[in-house]
């Protein structure tokens, strides 16, 4: 039973939201003054608690300090207040220390019941976010075994890693399918944060169809496949001029005409130099450059914007999870997985991707696949 420590230094409304908690099914407890509050929650005979609803004005340690406090130790202890002096200034306090909440005296049980839920959700969205962290730090192990052993034989071990990734990533897509659900049925969510959500939900889903595509590699030689990799990137192209993000943006290849052999899975190949389109186009101010070549023994394909370039701690960081180069209004675009998975197909390839500034200004990202010699059948 979830647990809500009431702090109040006044007994009659300790008690009487005692009582409105507790007909909520939860559990309460109190503490008369933010000192003793303090010892409940971080002394030695700690209590564990869910959520702490505060009076503001009370003697000796206001609940603005309680709340400072609380925010030091447990940052992410829901903490709501309480008021029957309800000020612009102490309101405003309030939130900008951390508060989720904050209500004034005489409230109505609705108003009460309103806040615990909240406080409840905001539970369950960071337990949410601390599993998705750990499937994030699980996935990159994967993805960094994946890119070890993508050019040796052990086709045995490469299957395991695949079916390690396919179960991490399908953790990852369900926590972010609830994470969704649980946003979309917010009655205060704005238009702008609703069309972020829909950015989240096709990333979603484009996750989902990886995973099942995915299904196919250890069962099958679905990697070891004669591609044309300039057919790859020619279709990639145009798929990419005819999204609407890209109507003022000019897409030019420049590559030798005959075909250019790797061996591999074409769907995944083409989602990865799609991404990389992508990107580039979503950066780009007139022009995106499409290159492609053989050197070396290895195919080369290089994608440059005009744009304005990676800031150093994206370029740091890119290929992470949730690293992304789509940012909106202060929101996240999609899932920040685009540049992680196209790390990890080109890895499962034997290939190599990196990305780099133009000394000119804009964006580089170089793709290098071993070359294929396909067979006279």
């Amino acid at each position: 039973m979830p647990t809500i420590l009431i702090v109040d230094d006044d007994v009659h409304a300790r008690l009487i939201l005692g009582k409105h908690i507790e007909r909520l099914g939860y559990k309460a407890i109190e503490a008369p003054s933010a000192h003793e509050a303090l010892a409940l929650l971080f002394g030695e005979a700690a209590v564990p608690v869910d959520i702490v609803i505060s009076d503001v004005w009370m003697p000796g340690m206001s609940g603005i300090d309680l709340l400072k406090a609380v925010r030091e130790r447990s940052p992410h202890l829901p903490v709501a207040m309480i008021s029957a002096r309800a000020t612009l200034s102490s309101s405003l306090e309030a939130i900008n220390s951390g508060a989720f909440a904050y209500i004034t005296k005489p409230f109505r049980s609705e108003e009460i019941a309103q806040v615990i839920a909240r406080g409840m959700q905001r539970i369950e969205e960071l337990r949410l976010q601390k599993a998705l962290e750990q499937d994030f730090a699980r996935l990159a192990q994967v993805e960094q075994q994946l890119r070890n052993i993508s050019a040796s034989e052990d086709r045995e071990m490469l299957s395991s890693l695949i079916i390690g990734l396919r179960h991490e990533l399908g953790n990852i897509v369900s926590a972010i399918v609830l994470n969704l659900e649980v946003l979309r049925q917010s009655r205060d969510l704005p238009e702008s944060l609703r069309e972020n959500l829909d950015d989240l939900q096709a990333s979603a889903n484009d996750l989902s169809a990886l995973i099942a595509r995915f299904r196919d590699y250890p069962q099958s030689d679905a990697l070891n496949a004669e591609v044309d990799l300039r057919e790859v990137v020619i279709a990639a192209i145009d798929v990419a001029r005819a999204r609407p993000s890209a109507a003022r943006i000019e897409i030019s290849y420049e590559g030798d005409e005959e075909q250019l052999w790797v061996r591999g899975a074409e769907p995944e190949l083409k989602r990865a130099v799609l991404n990389l389109l992508d990107n580039a186009v979503e950066a780009a101010r007139r022009r995106v450059q499409v290159s492609l070549m053989e050197k070396h023994g290895r195919a080369l394909l290089i994608i440059d914007d005009d744009g304005h370039g990676f800031d150093k701690a994206l370029l740091e960081n890119a290929f992470l999870p949730t690293s992304t180069t789509k940012l909106r209004e202060g929101f996240m675009r999609g899932l920040g997985l685009g540049l992680f998975i196209t790390r990890m197909v080109i890895s499962l390839h034997g290939g190599t991707i990196r990305l780099e500034n133009r000394p000119e200004s804009g964006a580089r990202a170089i793709l290098e696949l071993p070359i294929h010699t396909p067979s006279e059948e």
